[in-house]
């Protein structure tokens, strides 16, 4: 059946075919109009010609491109010696400075530093004195008492010597046993005593800020000071630093990284505490391996590494075999009971949860859980009530689904267990949310009974350094201590007075699928480790009682420790993080790791680096990469925010920014889906962004603060107002950071200068598109189907997999796209392969801020392509106008990197920024012609 090429071309892009087709005849229909439009592109017509398929036309019209090359022209005045001084400038400082490897590195710091003497022998003398005198006095002398009751301090001598006698030590021991807050004041007070304190600097590092914080107000008090003296912490964006000399500091391991940077052989440390290595986080990884190098070229530097008992073997084969210490620590006895036991005591009925139940409640779930509990329920059928055995078959009975039975247990515990402080491990923010929420204003007899004794406290790592504090206070007399925290309180953090432990067993973990490049934060079981460690809080003061919601069944599913994390993650930050030490081979250092990961996730941050140009095709970074590297957030994002910042919207770009990398403000409360949904999408206003809805509810919310409503605006919206509190101090940072790197006049992320352009919707997807890509997607097909509310999308990533819109972003089952291109940030795999997120970019912005851009002809049609993946028509003029113009951008770029400084609005470099603005800005008068009929699927 053969149509007119013109009209059917047309009834297919409305999603018509003729009337009165039926079954066979509607599947030849549309093979002739596929076989039509393959011969019309002349797919067909030379087998030795490269097939190309074109998409939509770019040309631009040739007004636009006289003003674009006016522009340009007063771009190209800048003054000939400024280029060629930058020029010089790139060869001196720059690529003569990445010539320079590791090793070569290490020694010209080494002889730069051979002259240091940091001996005082006045200093000595008076900390000496300092140190008897605070021995003497009665503050004192009772802090030094209760210091003497941790185990650690009973080692203290042998702690001394071990550790005058070798280069490396592992001191191992239970979680509480002081020696994260002892171990680094036992080698300062020896130093001061042996009279050699100002050439003593000890540098303890922290998995987490947190820490860093608590310990070190901890430890000035355990010295009667105030924190700034004798200790400090130093976390990113925060510090209280020590006195230079004879002094300890508490420091994120991230932090001490960066420091290497400069100094890779630490050359103001005498001693370097690695605590928390069990952890095996990957700044702890890395900076073992690196020690590994850097050991043998400073023989007086002491390392200590400490750890809990989890696989210590490990580490002390990994550093040749070095001396094992351990501490024994002190635990009462723990009672361990589990989610039988618990449901044995309290009677609690799931009905409400069974009536919550969704579609999300998969069948498949159900099944696993079948298959895991009903051959445990038969073994121990005679030893529980047929109610509690009844309850364990129910999936939501274990773990956290079901807060309110958590609630129910603290309400259990203060009604029949002793005074005592309570922990209620929680995977993450929402939850601890949750639970805070319904502790705090309860809705039940019994919570409402209990509320007025409880005093509920959170703990994350998102709280505020003087928020935190509080969870560590005695509570007022007649009220029980709550905590709820994530995993930090498992190690980080040591709470005196907790006696009883809930182990929900889930905790957050990335996980990272080589296969698909996807990585994703995933709420998993915990380890049988991470139990014991849980369990060891609640014996700290007397006996305990640890309650885990989950089965025998479950534990013995668990696996024995964590996986390393360096194992499940993208590795792109931490190649950058190599490439600022002079680590030009990524592959073979991390190769040295302890574990290795595996060489096609290395391949995988490497090419990725290359295309967002943080390095060049050689694999060495650029000056933008370097930028990129001492930005503490992704690279894809940390260009977006440069980007926002040269092209003056920084407020906009800095709100999707931080979303990404934190989370979005939105919640979703079971049932009400749909009206989030519809939220959502009416405050999108139509940008077809998921990362600009982000701030369009930022600004919203401000409004509401202005006018004291808050509360109200997020109550009604499905908004949590601590995440977008967290979101805005994370933009400020952000802003902050560039104003330090010279890129912003103001430190101010809503600064009316930084700010210029962040009304116009096409620049701000562009800059977003850059920043994301190259996380592209094509959507081939939007079909709107009769008596359905939403359309139906067929579409692919550029790595050829298909994909769809997940069902949260709003751009899902929308219709009237005005392009066919989407960047995302994040994929998942779930039922399907979803995008998490994504914005509607136009060809244009792929063609300025993409990669591997060349002009070609292919059936004697000019175009433009990017990443010999999307293909576009474009006339000639227009393809040399683009060129040039992204050449210039380019250079731009690089001096903006060598040479951080805000554009002037009236400066030659503006000139360029407002060709890019024109370009940008035929998105909003083009619209649907950049769909055309090339890019609707062959059926």
């Amino acid at each position: 059946m053969q149509h007119n090429r013109d009209s059917s071309g047309s009834q297919a892009r409305k999603g018509n075919r003729p009337p009165g087709l039926r079954g066979k005849d509607i599947g030849m229909y549309y093979r002739n109009l596929a076989r039509q439009r393959k011969k019309d592109r002349g797919e067909d017509a030379d087998p030795k010609e490269p097939q190309i398929r074109l998409g939509c036309n770019v040309s631009a019209p040739s007004g636009v491109l006289e003003r674009v090359k006016e522009f340009m022209a007063h771009y190209s005045q800048a003054p000939a010696r400024e280029d060629n001084y930058v020029d010089a400038q790139f060869q001196k400082q720059f690529r003569h400075l990445l010539s320079v490897n590791f090793e070569e590195f290490v020694l010209e710091t080494k002889e730069r530093n051979a002259d240091l003497d940091c001996v005082n022998p006045k200093l000595d003398e008076r900390l000496q004195l300092e140190l008897e005198q605070r021995q003497l006095e009665e503050n004192g002398r009772k802090r030094l008492a209760a210091r003497k009751k941790l185990p650690t301090m009973k080692y203290a001598d042998e702690i001394v010597q071990a550790v005058c006698e070798n280069q490396v030590i592992l001191i191992v021991g239970s979680t509480g046993c002081g020696k994260t807050t002892q171990v680094p004041q036992i080698l300062l007070d020896d130093a001061i005593s042996r009279g050699c304190a100002s050439s003593c600097r000890i540098v303890c590092t922290q998995p987490r800020r947190i820490s860093a914080i608590t310990i070190a107000e901890w430890v000035s008090y355990e010295r009667c000071e105030s924190l700034g003296n004798s200790v400090g912490y130093q976390i990113r964006l925060e510090s209280r630093k020590p006195r230079e000399r004879a002094s300890i500091t508490y420091c994120t391991t991230g932090v001490l990284l960066q420091q290497l940077q400069s100094d890779p052989l630490m050359h103001n440390l005498s001693v370097l505490i690695l605590d928390e290595i069990h952890e095996r986080s990957v700044e702890t990884d890395l900076l073992m391996g690196l020690l590994k190098v850097i050991l043998p070229h400073r023989p007086d530097l002491k390392v200590i590494l400490m750890s809990a008992t989890v696989r210590e073997q490990d580490f002390c084969d990994y550093f040749n075999h070095c001396p094992m210490f351990r501490i024994e620590g002190v635990m009462f006895p723990v009672q361990m009971l589990y989610l039988e036991d618990v449901l044995s005591k309290t009677n609690y009925d799931f009905q409400k949860t069974r009536d919550r139940r969704t579609k999300r409640d998969l069948p498949e779930r159900r099944m696993k859980h079948e298959a895991m509990i009903e051959p445990y329920l038969r073994r121990i059928r005679n030893s529980y009530d047929s109610r509690v055995l009844e309850k364990l078959r129910l999936p939501e009975s274990e773990g956290c689904e079901d807060i309110d039975f958590i609630a129910d247990l603290v309400y259990y515990i203060c009604e029949n267990e002793p005074e005592g402080a309570i922990l209620v491990f929680l995977p993450g923010y929402d939850k601890i949310s949750q639970l805070f929420n319904i502790l705090d204003k309860p809705k039940t007899p019994k919570g409402q009974r209990w509320r007025d004794h409880m005093a509920v406290f959170p703990l994350h790592s998102l709280m505020q350094s003087g928020e935190q504090q509080a969870v560590f206070r005695r509570p007022p007399t007649g009220k029980r201590k709550v905590i709820i925290s994530t995993i930090i309180a498992e190690t980080s953090v040591t709470i005196d007075d907790v006696v009883y432990v809930i182990n929900s067993g889930r905790t957050k973990a990335t996980n990272y699928d080589i296969e698909t490049n996807i990585q994703s934060l995933d709420e998993v079981w915990v380890t049988k480790a991470n139990t014991q460690q849980r369990k060891g809080r609640a014996g700290r003061v007397r006996p305990g009682i640890c309650y885990n919601l989950f089965t025998r069944a479950r534990e013995d599913r668990m696996a024995d420790i964590p996986t390393p994390e360096i194992l499940r993650s993208k590795l792109e930050s931490i190649i950058l993080s190599l490439k600022l030490l002079h680590i030009d081979d990524p592959y073979r250092f991390l190769q040295t790791l302890i574990n290795a990961p595996n060489p096609e996730a290395i391949k995988i941050g490497v090419e990725l680096l290359k295309r967002i140009e943080a390095l060049d095709q050689t694999g060495t970074l650029t000056p933008l990469g370097m930028h990129l590297a001492k930005l503490p957030i992704d690279p894809q994002m940390g260009k977006m925010i440069l980007m926002s910042a040269l092209f003056c919207c920084l407020d906009p770009i800095s709100s999707a920014a931080a979303a990404l990398s934190f989370k979005s403000p939105f919640y979703s409360p079971l049932g009400k889906e749909s009206q989030v949904d519809e939220i959502k999408r009416r405050m999108a206003r139509n940008m077809r962004s998921d990362h600009l809805l982000v701030h369009n509810t930022i600004n919203a919310y401000r409004d509401s603060r202005y006018s004291h409503t808050e509360r109200d605006f997020c109550y009604k919206n499905f908004l949590s107002s601590v995440t977008l509190q967290q979101l805005e101090r994370m933009k400020n940072q952000f802003s902050e950071l560039l104003y330090n790197y010279k890129f912003l006049a103001s430190s101010n992320c809503k600064d009316t200068a930084s700010n210029k352009n962040s009304e116009k919707i096409p620049l701000l997807r562009a800059i977003i598109g850059a920043g994301l890509y190259p996380n592209m997607a094509h959507l081939r097909k939007s079909r709107q189907i009769k008596n359905r509310v939403r359309a139906i999308h067929t579409m692919a990533t550029d790595d050829g997999r298909r994909v769809n819109f997940h069902p949260s972003s709003v751009n899902s089952g929308e219709s009237g796209f005005d392009s066919a291109y989407f960047v995302y940030f994040q994929r998942q795999k779930s039922t399907d392969l979803y995008l998490l997120d994504s914005t509607m970019v136009f060809p244009m912005a792929l063609i300025i801020f993409g990669d591997g851009v060349e002009a070609g002809v292919t059936q004697n049609t000019p175009y433009l392509c990017v990443a010999k993946t999307y293909y576009f028509k474009c006339n000639q003029e227009t393809a040399d106008v683009v060129l040039e113009l992204r050449s210039n951008l380019e250079k731009l770029l690089l001096k903006k990197a060598l040479y951080p400084a805000p554009i002037e609005e009236n400066g030659y470099e503006k000139q360029l920024i407002k060709a890019i603005e024109l370009l940008l800005s035929l998105d909003e008068r083009l619209g649907e012609d950049y769909i055309s009929s090339d890019e609707i699927d062959d059926i």
